[in-house]
């Protein structure tokens, strides 16, 4: 996932994931986050498991809206 967006009738999504600067693969990337941006609307980060088969992501996810999410060293 290399920050790609697919255009739907709702808003247009972009899919996102980081590789980690971690020497073990127990530290690397855990989660892929999945972006849709609304044109009327708050935009929506999703989180999926990286790994994870179809069926999986579908049972294993959690949704935020952009507009709560802050900056962790902004809010220390």
């Amino acid at each position: 996932m290399d920050g790609s967006a697919d255009r739907t009738d709702e808003g247009t999504a972009h899919e996102y994931a980081v590789d980690t600067d971690e020497a073990e693969i127990a530290n690397g990337v855990l989660f892929d986050a999945v972006v849709v941006r609304y044109e009327s609307g708050n935009d929506r980060c999703t989180l999926v498991p990286h790994d994870a088969t179809t069926g999986e992501k579908l049972n294993a996810w959690l949704s935020a809206d952009l507009e709560t999410v802050v900056d962790l060293d902004g809010a220390r």
